[in-house]
């Protein structure tokens, strides 16, 4: 909605720019929330991404009849302002939003919370609000890409249960040739593994004979490393970023979550996102 009014011969022109009530005067280059509104509160229309599967966006919205300046002012002002993002108007807005979004998701549900490479002070404040509802594990999707060069296999084991087990007559399952064939394959499919910047073991070894061996063996040394791997297969993810600009950095880290799993469900909330990048991360 647009109002405006006439004054010295000027247009004074408030734009009511968001649906949760955010207004610019363009007279003054200010921007107001009015809280009081019925309409503050997030776009109750999820967005389902249907190119990744159980994969839904949330975030607040331009309205539709504002014109790119005003958006990216207004990006500019929540994210660069310091003076606004310590207001009681700021934390009420990251608040409001984040709420709405636990009466959509249920946050509690969501064990793992996964940021972008930096995290911002805006992202700060976000991430501090949903810790307020629920206990996530939280880690940087650069932890996840790292995952593949810290997966051992275990060869010890492998060795004892594998290499040496033997027929029902006692002789041995595999003759000398054939163990040293056997762990040639899978230091070339951990070598293959490791030099990749996500988890695809599924994709990498497909036509490898000796890849159930490696799903059976592999391990994390590391605690966090399992935590990660074990919530990424087993769990609700979400992903969250303070501003969606492009949309590039989001569709990039959902390619990543889904090489490794391509069935749980995941979320992306981002306090705000411009029109371009909705339409790119909803490809």
């Amino acid at each position: 909605m647009v109002n405006t009014a006439n004054k010295e011969g000027l247009d004074k022109v408030i734009h009511n720019i968001l649906v949760e009530g955010v207004s610019y005067d363009s007279e003054t280059d200010t921007f107001t929330f009015d809280f009081q509104s019925d309409s503050v509160s997030l776009s109750k229309n999820m967005h389902q991404l249907n190119a990744f599967g159980k994969c839904y966006y949330y975030g607040y919205e331009f309205s539709k009849d504002i014109d790119h300046t005003i958006r990216t002012k207004f990006l500019k002002y929540i994210k660069d302002e310091g003076d606004f993002q310590n207001s009681e108007d700021f934390s009420k807005f990251i608040y409001n939003a984040v709420s709405a979004l636990d009466d959509s998701i249920c946050l509690p549900s969501y064990d793992l919370f996964i940021y972008p490479q930096s995290i911002s002070e805006l992202n700060r404040k976000i991430l501090s609000n949903m810790a307020r509802i629920a206990q996530p594990n939280i880690v940087s999707i650069e932890l996840i890409k790292e995952m593949p060069s810290k997966i051992e296999f275990d060869y010890d084991r492998f060795n004892v249960e594998v290499l040496e087990s033997k027929n029902s007559d006692g002789t041995p399952k595999y003759s000398p040739a054939a163990k040293k064939m056997t762990l040639e394959s899978i230091k070339s499919m951990m070598d293959t593994i490791h030099q990749k910047d996500y988890f695809s073991i599924a994709r990498d070894i497909k036509k490898n004979k000796y890849r159930g061996f490696l799903r059976n063996y592999y391990k994390f040394k590391d605690d966090k490393d399992k935590m990660i791997y074990k919530s990424l297969m087993n769990s609700n993810v979400l992903l969250f970023d303070d501003i969606v600009t492009t949309g590039s950095t989001i569709y990039y880290l959902l390619k990543s979550l889904r090489a490794i799993n391509d069935n749980n469900n995941i979320v992306i909330f981002s306090l705000i996102g411009n029109k371009k990048a909705n339409e790119i991360v909803r490809v």
